[in-house]
């Protein structure tokens, strides 16, 4: 290693005892027991920690496969020794003497080592006697690696951009003064000996990059295969960087080769990269019903018999009613993939946290049956915030923390941002072999936000199931397409599930990955076979129908007389139902509980309740407003209530979407507002979704469901230019659901058709509302709707145009290709728009939970939030009144709500 002169803390800083080994240091810590003492990693040591992890990464299956599918050829050792040794300049920044220096807290010369390279790389700025000796520092072999400057100077920049998004300098001069003076040898030794030592152990450890190719081949010069390339090094510099395998001590070249030998086989098995010695332990499960504990029913026994071999399967689009077992089906298709050697990995994408965690717990007990060895079983992981399955796993198990890793973010700006948002934080967890999590993780991989390589390449391995999958909302149906397609090139497996896709959507998938996705007119479309499975050319497979569930809707013009709804629900209760109401906002769903616990004529005891502090029962309802460890309680008080098993008698349980999906509840009648048909569907599966032989009489057959609509049709909710009124967006009308249309078709179709049998009569309901040729027949019919449309239009290519504009893309060469995409505005339009943000003391929920901190809605945030949310008071078990800078908030058995924005306005109510 370099050395003479005095290590950079010594000189300014004598209370600091700094070991001698810090001189060109690439890790520090102080030590626990003795604070003024520094611990430090040689540069050298972590960057060959970091190139030998991404060596064993690129020799892993389904890693191989993503980056030979990019680079259009097979890789050879010599190539991946050449990734490895362009890895071991990652941090090369590093060597800057002024960044060195900050290992004195009282420098003030600082330098970040990222930009440090502006005055070395950037071509407006950059100074050519330092990029002259930076070059000579280089090993000369480097010529022959790439087939031009361009290729070459991408590789460069990629190698840069390991800490989430690829760099592009600004052309500065203060980029260039900050970093010009820390290139200056000094006292402690020359920067650009320390990069040439940086070579010279990526020399004695990747010797074939530096042999001579009888072949004559470059690196790939492929911008995908760079890309991929990028994402692997942000993976291998996030595992180099987790001191249980890396400890931070000096060391020489020896020790830190010999650890490195032993230590990286080892750490790819258990944060679950590498899963080549669990497959054997599949051999033994040779059906579906060794798998799951039951026969197949018809979904699942088509899945069975699909072949992986069979390339149409790399995109499969499985459409069957709510309830007949499309989890199990894909899970078992996951588990042909990945006995077959196909996927490495499988990530399960739910449409919102709660159905995320719900499916977890289904996921984990497959896991212990495949596997029942825990030493050998898949790391399983719920990639959610807030949940105590994301950090139940031991420290050896997943990637590091951002402070954990000892990785040196010098953004000070993007760490706040990421501790306090809830999106950023799971992004760690996608290396596991199993995970569970939210759609968002997955799209974030293909848009311009930080940690998208990271992302990317650990889906690159994976069967990426999304489950829920409609075309509600066009922006975030542009964002899976953009995944499915970039996930489709690379050679991965995708899997779409739905109840209520319509033809539009699913041609518009199979156009993404490269299949025949002609558009399909409304007959043909109402006639499509349901349910069905669709392979990647378009080719689709009937399914036959299983149990059949008959049921009658009621429409009910009572949208805006809510006072009167609870006495409807009064009536049903009498009758000894279990009611379930599903409101559009949660807003509307406090203020029905409130009304129906003020009733004179409700009996206390049919209202759903938990037990809570001090044992204590509780009344409440079920939305996104409350804290996640209190959605834990609630959660599994519905299911304890309302689940498979639980006893009969009248209840009443009031809720939000979070009631749609994933949570296991039957009722006997269902009370809901007016929603597109295909999100009716989907509540309408919590709809006599058991056997049971305890259901009251009147509601037997056919199962009830009553809807909430206005008087008269939906034209009186436009104004002249096609504008919803006011009034109606109170319902989420034009706000939760924007496009009335298809609020009015649902009501017309049910108004002419009120008896219906699923899944038979799915696709009549889906298409009827959903299908462009039916939303232009309601158009026609008068001027009003004629705006709504185009207004609807624009707003929808406006949503495709902010789509397109923030997908990543892997086709522009590093150092063109810019992330400058606001990752918060991109996380909250992806719907993870949520803070969580820690409280100024613990409170005691009336749940019995010590609350630490709070998730707050973005929209319900002050614009420029504070670390902290302040607890003005709190009444143990009760309620705390909270406030975030100038909002103030009241968190209660209602959930969180806002008593005021400090400008005496309150935030428009919003779906959760």
């Amino acid at each position: 290693m370099p050395s003479g002169g005095p290590s950079p803390g010594n000189a300014s800083s004598p209370d600091n005892e700094v070991d001698r080994a810090c001189i060109f240091w690439g890790k520090l810590k102080l030590d626990a027991n003795e604070p003024q003492k520094v611990r430090c990693l040689p540069l050298a040591a972590h960057s060959l920690d970091v190139a030998y992890v991404l060596r064993a990464l690129a020799e892993l299956p389904g890693f191989r496969r993503a980056l030979e599918r990019a680079a259009g050829r097979a890789l050879r050792p010599t190539d991946l020794d050449r990734l490895a040794v362009l890895a071991t300049l990652h941090d090369m920044g590093k060597a800057n003497l002024d960044f060195q220096r900050q290992i004195d807290p009282g420098y003030r010369q600082k330098v970040g080592h990222i930009r440090a390279m502006a005055a070395i790389l950037d071509p407006e700025v950059g100074e050519a006697s330092l990029f002259n000796r930076w070059l000579e520092a280089l090993p000369p072999e480097f010529q022959d690696w790439f087939s031009d400057d361009e290729t070459a100077f991408s590789y460069f920049y990629a190698i840069l951009s390991h800490h989430g998004r690829p760099v592009k300098f600004g052309g500065k001069d203060e980029d260039r003064r900050r970093s010009l003076h820390g290139w200056t040898p000094g006292p402690e030794g020359d920067p650009f000996a320390a990069i040439r030592e940086l070579v010279a152990w990526a020399r004695r450890v990747f010797p074939l990059a530096f042999q001579e190719d009888p072949e004559r081949l470059t690196l790939p010069d492929s911008p995908a295969f760079v890309h991929r390339f990028a994402g692997l090094l942000m993976l291998a510099d996030w595992l180099g960087s987790h001191e249980h395998w890396f400890p931070i001590r000096p060391v020489t070249f020896e020790e830190r080769l010999a650890h490195a030998r032993d230590v990286v086989p080892r750490l790819l098995r258990a944060v679950g990269l590498d899963v080549r010695s669990l497959r054997p332990h599949l051999g033994r499960i040779r059906s579906f019903e060794e798998r799951f504990g039951f026969p197949p029913n018809s979904v699942q026994e088509r899945i069975e018999h699909l072949d992986p071999e069979d390339d149409r399967t790399r995109l499969l689009i499985l459409e069957s009613e709510t309830g007949s077992g499309k989890t199990e089906a894909a899970l078992n298709w996951f588990f042909k993939l990945f006995a077959a050697g196909k996927v490495d990995g499988l990530y399960f994408a739910l449409p919102t946290r709660v159905a995320a965690r719900e499916l977890y717990t289904r996921v984990h007990r497959a896991m212990e049956r495949w596997f029942p060895d825990p030493l050998e079983r898949p790391v399983t992981v719920l990639a959610v915030p807030g949940y105590a399955q994301v950090d139940g796993l031991p420290v050896s198990q997943v990637l590091p923390a951002e402070g954990e890793g000892n990785r040196w973010q010098e953004d000070e700006g993007l760490r706040l941002h990421e501790r306090r948002w809830a999106a950023e934080r799971p992004k760690r967890f996608l290396a596991a072999t199993v995970a569970v999590g939210t759609v968002d993780q997955a799209l974030l991989s293909v848009v311009k936000a930080a940690h998208a390589h990271l992302r990317s390449v650990s889906l690159d391995r994976s069967l990426l199931v999304v489950d829920e999958v409609h075309a509600s909302d066009a922006y975030m149906t542009h964002l899976l397409e953009a995944l499915v397609r970039h996930h489709h090139r690379i050679g991965g497996y995708a899997m779409l599930i739905s109840a209520t896709l319509g033809a539009s959507a699913r041609q518009r998938y199979l156009r993404a990955a490269g299949g025949a996705g002609e558009n399909v007119g409304w007959a043909s479309a109402v006639e499509a076979p349901y349910p069905r499975i669709t392979l990647a050319d378009g080719s689709g497979l009937a399914v036959p129908s299983g149990r059949e569930k008959r049921v009658r809707f009621t429409l009910l013009p009572l949208a805006q007389k809510l006072e009167e709804v609870a006495a409807e629900i009064i009536r049903h209760l009498r009758s000894g139902a279990r009611v379930l109401v599903v409101l559009n906002t949660v807003s509307r769903a406090v203020s029905l509980q409130k009304m129906i616990e003020a009733h004179p004529d409700l009996n206390q005891e049919w209202l759903f309740r938990c037990r809570g502090h001090q044992g204590r029962e509780v009344v409440t309802l079920h939305h996104g407003r409350f804290a996640p460890e209190d959605r834990v309680i609630l959660d599994a008080c519905v299911s304890r209530r309302l689940g498979r098993g639980s006893e009969g008698g009248p209840i009443l349980l009031i809720g939000t979407q979070t009631l749609e999906q994933s949570l296991d509840l039957d009722a006997d009648v269902l009370i809901t507002d007016l929603v597109p048909a295909d999100v009716l569907l989907q509540r309408v599966g919590r709809l006599h979704r058991h056997d049971r032989q305890d259901r009251p009489e009147p509601y037997r057959h056919p199962a009830s469901c009553f809807v909430l609509v206005p008087e008269g049709d939906l034209s009186a909710a436009l104004d002249e230019k096609g504008n919803v009124r006011t009034a109606y967006k109170a319902l989420g009308y034009g706000s939760v659901y924007e496009d009335l249309r298809m609020l009015e078709l649902t009501r017309r179709v049910l108004a002419g058709r009120p008896d219906v049998v699923i899944p038979r009569d799915n696709r009549l309901l889906v298409e009827s509302v959903t299908h462009p040729e039916r939303l232009e027949h309601l158009a026609e019919e008068s001027p009003p709707w004629r705006r709504h449309m185009e207004g609807r239009e624009g707003a929808d290519l406006f949503k495709g145009i902010a789509a397109n504009y923030i997908v990543a893309s892997f086709d522009e060469h590093f150092g063109e290709a810019e992330f400058n995409v606001d990752g918060a505005k991109v996380t909250t339009r992806l719907g993870a728009d949520t803070l969580q943000v820690p409280l100024s003391r613990p409170v005691i929920s009336p749940f019995g939970q010590t609350l630490r901190e709070i998730t707050i809605p973005a929209h319900w945030a002050p614009e420029n939030p504070p670390d902290e949310v302040i607890v003005e008071a709190a009444e143990e078990g009760v309620e705390a009144i909270l406030r975030f800078g100038t909002h103030l908030y009241r968190y209660s058995r209602y959930g969180l709500e806002v008593i005021s924005d400090g400008k005496g306005n309150r935030p428009e109510p919003e779906v959760v």
